[in-house]
């Protein structure tokens, strides 16, 4: 009889203990969970926007090099005989090259759906200082795809008497789609990359302003 007693008794104390660890590990999987999602995502932004740049930067250096244009080859002055710039016009051809270059290169990328991946202690996940260096690696998985669209921008830029800098840009538009098993997560940034300047001598009329598009 007392045998059966101190075994039940050892039993219910198995069971409280099982009760308290189911418990204690559910808290902590809805915590991990609460913790984790939030901050993957933001890691998956900033990798895709560092993997995105990186895409960008390679297409549009590739296609300077391609094509080697000047500023001559993009644009062109034309100035009256007191010296004031009469007009300024966009070599057309030229430009859309460039665009339909350095968008055809960044789609052809994105379009090959690769996986990429990085790896973050467990700790990081608890966004708990002391611990985030902590714990076995969590390696994350994902691919990209998306659309980008550019377009050309003229600035002026005081240089000095009666001089003035025309910068021509190229601004890189992408909405690029990060896709895991689990998530997704969409990011939306501009580059600009200067592919032209040249200095100006004689005043520019403010018409000129946008007239490289």
């Amino acid at each position: 009889m007392l045998y059966k007693k101190k075994k039940s008794r050892i039993h219910k104390r198995i069971r409280r203990y099982s009760i308290i660890v189911t418990v204690i590990i559910i808290v902590f999987t809805v915590f991990f969970e609460m913790q984790a999602v939030p901050f993957t995502l933001k890691c998956v932004r900033k990798q895709s926007k560092t993997i995105s740049t990186k895409i960008i930067g390679n297409a549009v250096t590739q296609t300077l090099e391609k094509y080697d244009f000047r500023y001559d080859d993009l644009a062109n002055i034309n100035y009256s005989d007191s010296g004031q710039v009469n007009s300024i016009s966009a070599n057309s051809i030229n430009i859309n090259r460039v665009k339909s270059d350095v968008i055809e290169k960044i789609q052809n990328e994105l379009d090959k759906q690769k996986q990429y991946n990085f790896s973050l202690p467990a700790g990081s996940f608890t966004n708990l200082t002391l611990i985030s260096t902590l714990g076995p690696d969590i390696e994350i998985t994902f691919t990209l795809t998306g659309s980008v669209n550019c377009k050309i921008k003229s600035t002026f830029e005081s240089s000095g008497v009666n001089q003035t800098i025309h910068h021509i840009d190229l601004i890189v538009t992408t909405d690029i789609v990060a896709i895991s098993p689990n998530y997704s997560e969409e990011v939306k940034f501009k580059t600009d990359y200067e592919i032209a300047q040249t200095v100006i001598v004689g005043s520019v009329p403010s018409m000129y302003a946008d007239v490289v598009k």
